[in-house]
């Protein structure tokens, strides 16, 4: 087990190396399309409990047959060996109940409560994180995500981003060296944002990946792409968090009285501005 630890470590520090960014890192390894989920995974967790072997048993730790154990671990290693040390109130415990909630019975209803978002949910890659006490469904903002809600991955639009003096360099450092990776950034913000540091605010031209209406909850990811909690699709009224139309859409009201959230590309940095 300190080996698999230790191989997360080194993937941390590499993926840290590429995408330096706030916030933590998800490895791309994590997500899976529904078929993949229920073929390679759910299916062989029930196929292991019709032979007494429950993930529950273990009361926080992964036992029974190897096969199972390196099941686990290939699907929710990360989570296990990572993410139980950055959060105070996960446990692998709640990891493990989660993965024998997921196979009984969350994973069945997934397609049925965000398929709404989408014209094809199957093309999309799915992955498991903590938030806010719980471990919560996201969804990887690839290319396959942007030309299913865009029909294009060309989506040039000005944006708002905040940061710091390192942020920028950073940003230019990616932007020049051809190989960027992809950030939050707004239109519209109501609420002062959260992090002190970041004391910039950087006008830039970019590649938009997707829109949202209002703070979506991102996390970066280790390809340099980023996902977005399915939890929060939904938006006050009769229409839900994502933005179809990237012009027309998602500049105006906010009910939510935060900002909104777009996934993008930066291209070219056009001013920087103090808060």
């Amino acid at each position: 087990m300190s080996q698999i630890r230790n191989n997360w470590k080194i993937f941390l520090k590499e993926a840290v190396k590429k995408i330096y960014v706030h916030g933590y890192i998800k490895p791309e390894a994590a997500f899976h399309t529904l078929d993949e989920w229920e073929n390679l995974f759910v299916n062989k967790i029930l196929d292991f409990q019709k032979k007494g072997h429950y993930v529950s048993h273990s009361h926080g730790k992964v036992v029974g047959p190897q096969e199972l154990q390196d099941l686990i671990q290939d699907f929710y290693g990360f989570q296990l060996n990572v993410d139980v040390d950055r959060y105070d109130l996960l446990t692998s415990k709640n990891i493990l109940d989660h993965i024998e909630d997921f196979a009984n019975h969350r994973y069945w209803s997934l397609q049925s409560e965000f398929q709404q978002y989408f014209d094809n949910i199957d093309d999309l890659r799915f992955a498991y994180f903590y938030s806010r006490g719980d471990l919560e469904p996201y969804v990887l903002v690839d290319d396959a995500f942007t030309e299913q809600i865009y029909g294009s991955l060309n989506n040039p639009k000005t944006l708002y981003h905040y940061t710091h003096q390192e942020g920028v360099e950073r940003i230019q450092r990616a932007i020049q060296g051809g190989d960027p990776f992809d950030i939050s950034a707004y239109t519209v913000a109501e609420r002062d944002f959260f992090r002190q540091k970041s004391n910039l605010i950087i006008e830039f031209e970019g590649n938009v990946r997707a829109g949202f209406r209002s703070d979506v909850k991102s996390y970066s990811v280790s390809n340099g792409r980023k996902c977005v909690n399915l939890h929060r699709m939904g938006y006050p009224g009769d229409k839900n968090n994502l933005c179809l139309d990237l012009e027309n859409d998602c500049n105006g009201e906010l009910k939510t009285s935060l900002w909104n959230e777009f996934i993008v590309t930066p291209m070219k940095i056009l001013d920087v501005y103090k808060r």
